[in-house]
């Protein structure tokens, strides 16, 4: 059975306040699935295990910041004492954070929000450091970052279950997980689920 990559599942399976991932999922819709091109100023469509990576990095961060004191009610509210503390943690964790990956995604985030002046200040601490070499700065107290955002994924055996708790309803099967039906749809081997694959006494109800 296939797996199925959908950011919309991300966001549900965080652990950050319900409130915050309603105000993250209207922001990352319609952009999440797009990637500006600095450098020839075009978009590019992004796949959907990308958009999974990049939703999942970004919601790791905003757990930093919780983890850290910083309780944001909306992605709208990041400011340039949340970037710094973030890439105190970034720093804390590797001392070559400004190579990582995790930076497209947040460069991305910062254009979605429209804050260029803290995308400026990112990329002008990744300058600095990458061209002179990580000097230690005073100690500050951070919580370390973790290693990395895991990546939930829609399995044919999640869907089952929330299909089978409720009697074979898709629509409510694909809000108790967060996603969409069609994302529920694609876990099966075919474009929709056949009551054959359920177990029995259950029915597919759209």
């Amino acid at each position: 059975m296939p797996i199925v990559y959908d950011y919309r599942y991300v966001i549900a399976c965080s652990s950050l306040p319900d409130e915050f991932k309603r105000e993250f999922r209207k922001l990352a819709r319609g952009k999440v699935n797009r990637k500006y091109d600095r450098r020839t100023g075009a978009d590019y469509p992004v796949s959907p295990e990308t958009q999974c990576y990049r939703v999942a990095e970004l919601l790791d961060g905003f757990e930093t910041l919780r983890a850290g004191g910083f309780a944001l009610q909306t992605p709208w509210n990041f400011q340039g004492k949340h970037l710094s503390h973030l890439i105190a943690c970034w720093r804390a964790q590797e001392p070559t954070w400004y190579d990582q990956t995790k930076l497209v995604h947040w460069r991305q985030f910062l254009l979605w929000i429209r804050k260029r002046t803290l995308l400026a200040l990112l990329n002008s601490t990744v300058r600095s450091e990458a061209s002179c070499g990580h000097r230690t700065p005073a100690p500050v107290a951070v919580v370390p970052a973790r290693g990395g955002a895991a990546i939930p994924v829609l399995t044919y055996d999640k869907v089952l279950s929330a299909l089978t708790e409720h009697r074979g309803n898709l629509r409510k099967a694909a809000r108790a997980l967060g996603t969409t039906t069609r994302a529920v749809s694609q876990t099966f081997t075919e474009d929709s689920p056949s009551e054959k694959q359920l177990p029995s006494g259950i029915r597919i109800l759209t």
